[in-house]
């Protein structure tokens, strides 16, 4: 057994995130965890590695290597530099908390004196030592290499500072040294995020022939159904193991949820008929006596709970200015970059219901177009030509809009000065409860950001939405709930993205960045 976890429990404050729940899962799965945004998938993880407090007992076996959806590489370093540091390894033993405090005990004199406990101390410490050794990450070297040249990390970007880089890059790098560790149990909070085409292929086929262990956290359809033979699905507290990839486990929730279901209503038609007969049963003493017999039979009837396929049930209407044109934006001869060029001669024209996915390779320059239109990155040269009735909505991938020391409310408020308005408005990203309102925008899940982020861009009524991968970090409902909502919007949209689901159900003109153009574009199929 690759994990044993038996009789967990997680509570965050007074939130209750996981309830006296056990799994086993065996050496070598590939086991996709899924759930809404908020659920605690991320919160399972930390357990396992024991960076929270939890009731119950998690044991895994060997080494595990943790990829966090928040890349937290050190920007001053160079990528050089991050690689030969290696991945952090995890065990459950603390060895080197117990080596500490043996190494304070051997150098009292009073142990020195007692030689029984001197050998058996030395013998502790000697074997905890070799513990250690065995623990910790060897950064072999073939390994690293071979890394490096499956996910196509260029030489030009070893000597350049990891703030350099895009975010695709960095996510690279953050996986590069993952799987070049020797850990066999690997836990990928959201490893898909920020991926382009090229590298999801390439992960994906790693991970199915990857001979140890996999947990991971992704909303990708596509992934999960190409590496997963196992979903735990996270809900109310509880979780549900289900055999198979993503695609078997929704036949087995609906065929599941429809036996319940039939289960339910034949419960309800029972209880209809019982409580009918009881009411016309006659007021002589006999027929009350057989009344309240019925009655109590009713009583200690095990209830047959009304079936919920824990759905997100929020909806999304995006509101735009209206416009009277053809083309709310022309790109003409447009090159962007910062000192030196990365995407020149663009020659774009967007209509004003066109909705248009920029595609191509991590670090290229899709981001960077995307800012030099909104205006946060100058152009370099060539016409940016919006139109004067055109508004524009930006959703940045790095959610750095949003303020972290303030709450739901805050955030919102500060845009519409409005109690009931702002109620509104949280509302239409499914935050509802007072509770969900109150939370400081630091307590959220990256998913649950993301909606935040989604809801102050849209209070604008922009008619020409920038999007950067806007499905990363949300769960599977909201991810099909926000792409009816794009459906359904009468502005135009350019959004760079790498979730086939996504492109699949939105895009009118698909456009790739390729050796810094902007190729021909591809109908939608």
């Amino acid at each position: 057994m690759a994990l044993s976890i038996k009789n967990l429990s997680i509570n965050i404050g007074d939130r209750e995130i996981l309830c006296d729940q056990d799994v086993g899962i065996e050496d070598g799965a590939k086991v996709g965890i899924i759930g809404r945004n908020g659920v605690g998938k991320t919160t399972l993880l930390k357990a396992i590695l024991g960076q929270i407090e939890y009731h119950g007992n998690i044991d895994f076996n060997g080494k595990a290597a943790y990829f966090s959806q928040h890349i937290d590489l050190d920007k001053t370093k160079t990528v050089r530099e991050i690689i030969s540091l290696g991945a952090t390894i995890h065990h459950q033993n603390d060895f080197e908390k117990r080596i500490i405090e043996i190494e304070a005990l051997l150098s009292r004199p009073d142990i020195y004196e007692n030689h029984a406990k001197l050998n058996k101390l030395t013998e502790e410490y000697l074997e905890l030592q070799s513990n250690l050794s065995k623990h910790q990450s060897n950064l072999p070297t073939n390994k690293i290499k071979s890394i490096l040249s499956t996910l196509e990390v260029k030489e030009e970007w070893l000597d350049k500072n990891v703030g350099l880089l895009s975010t695709g890059q960095r996510a690279i790098i953050a996986l590069a040294q993952i799987l070049s560790s020797d850990a066999q149990l690997l836990l990928l909070d959201e490893p898909t995020n920020h991926l382009d085409f090229k590298r999801l292929d390439i992960l994906e086929n790693y991970l199915k022939h990857f001979k140890g262990t996999v947990l991971m956290v992704t909303h990708d359809r596509y992934f999960l159904d190409g590496v997963c033979n196992t979903i735990l699905k996270m809900e109310k507290g509880k979780w549900i193991k289900y055999n198979g990839n993503y695609s078997a486990y929704v036949r087995m929730r609906e065929e599941t949820f429809k036996a319940q279901q039939s289960a339910y209503d034949l419960e309800q038609k029972y209880l209809f008929n019982e409580k009918d007969k009881i009411a016309r049963i006659g007021k002589g003493k006999a027929k009350v006596k057989q009344g309240k017999y019925r009655e109590t039979l009713l009583a200690k009837r095990e209830a047959v709970e009304k079936p919920n396929l824990d759905k997100s049930k929020f909806k999304i209407l995006i509101e735009s200015k209206k416009i009277h044109t053809n083309n709310v934006l022309e790109l003409t001869n447009l090159s962007v970059g910062y000192n030196t060029p990365l995407i020149t001669d663009i020659n774009i024209k967007i209509g004003v219901n066109e909705k248009v996915i920029l595609t191509g390779e991590n670090g290229i320059g899709k981001s960077t177009l995307l800012k030099t239109i909104e205006g946060r990155v100058k152009k370099l040269s060539g016409e940016i030509m919006l139109d004067k009735q055109a508004k524009v909505g930006y959703v940045d991938q790095e959610l750095k809009d949003l303020k972290s020391n303030s709450t739901l409310y805050d955030e919102i408020f500060a845009l519409v000065k409005d109690h009931g308005k702002t109620r509104q408005q949280l509302s239409i990203g499914g935050f509802i409860d007072d509770d969900d309102v109150k939370k400081q925008v630091s307590k959220l899940s990256l998913g649950e950001k993301s909606r935040l982020n989604l809801i102050k861009v849209l209070f604008e009524k922009p008619n020409l939405l920038l999007l950067d991968e806007p499905t990363n970090h949300l769960d599977l409902d909201a991810c099909e709930i926000i792409e009816k909502a794009f459906l359904d919007y009468d502005g135009a949209i350019l959004a760079v993205s790498h979730d086939k689901y996504f492109i699949q159900k939105i895009a009118d003109r698909i456009l790739e960045v390729n050796d810094g153009k902007i190729k021909q574009f591809q109908k939608k199929h």
